[in-house]
């Protein structure tokens, strides 16, 4: 397969939002299974498109793939291809791999003024919007700049056909507080690790009493962060939308962090096989 058939099949996951990693050969020394410049995309299911040449390399340059997927930082990889390593070539090759990530998602519930301000810096700093509100009038691209996704439905069914999974962040702020709860209580349904409701202190003691009564427990209170935003003294719908997603890029960073992986560096494999980490690359 060519570089350009390589590239498509990234572009067409990307747009998927499929999580994969594209492998460089930046470098090879001596007899190597593939020269400077292959190229292969690896898939989260451990698919694999293009070649490293095929062999042991190839399945061990494919599972660092996945592996750095899931710690989401790029790195340079050196290979060893001895005999005591498991291969046959006797050279050294330097990999260079890239996780290619969906964009983190945002579910902003309400298309009110803080709504409409969420969404448009939310999208502006790389996150993934939906907007979610019961009124359809409300759901325009104009309103609305930068979102993917706008949905018409009522709140009581906010997540019905929405994929919420461990990486998805909720933002509340609708238009009234019986509707702030409905929302939170199914949003606590889901795997969302952060559900940020708009409101007042008394208003979080109030909500955690009746998702109490309701069944929540202090470890589902966890995930609800309100008053949500950062205290920067914000007043304006705008001024909170900058501390909401303030927050948002927090949360983005810290669950990065607790993924394992923020300092892209090198990484060599000794000849008896053993991945070991090296200083951090320079540039």
């Amino acid at each position: 397969m060519d570089e350009a058939n390589v590239f498509e099949a990234l572009e067409n996951r990307r747009k998927r939002g499929v999580r994969c990693a594209l492998i460089i050969l930046v470098d090879s020394q001596g007899s190597t299974p593939a020269k400077k410049g292959a190229k292969m995309l690896v898939v989260e299911d451990g698919s694999t498109i293009g070649t490293m040449g095929g062999g042991t390399m190839e399945q061990e340059a494919a599972k660092m793939a996945i592996q750095m997927m899931a710690e989401g930082e790029p790195q340079l990889i050196h290979l060893e291809l001895t005999e005591t390593a498991g291969h046959v070539c006797g050279g050294r090759v330097s990999l260079y791999i890239e996780p290619i990530l969906p964009a983190p998602r945002v579910i902003v519930c309400g298309a009110g003024h803080v709504g409409q301000a969420v969404c448009h810096l939310a999208a502006y700093v790389g996150f993934s919007v939906t907007v979610i509100d019961d009124r359809e009038d409300f759901l325009s691209p104009e309103m609305l700049p930068g979102a993917d996704q706008l949905i018409a439905r009522a709140f009581e069914n906010a997540f019905s056909e929405v994929p919420v999974g461990g990486d998805t962040l909720i933002v509340v702020c609708t238009r009234g507080h019986a509707h702030d709860f409905t929302v939170v209580k199914k949003a606590l349904e889901t795997d969302a690790p952060y559900v940020g409701l708009l409101g007042s202190q008394r208003k979080r003691e109030l909500f955690f009493k009746k998702l109490r009564a309701a069944g929540f427990s202090d470890n589902d209170f966890e995930r609800v962060h309100t008053p949500v935003g950062l205290n920067i003294g914000a007043v304006t719908p705008r001024e909170i939308a900058v501390s909401i997603v303030g927050e948002l890029i927090e949360q983005r960073r810290l669950h990065g962090r607790k993924a394992g992986g923020r300092t892209a560096g090198r990484r060599s494999v000794t000849a008896d096989g053993a991945m070991q980490a090296a200083s951090p690359c320079a540039g």
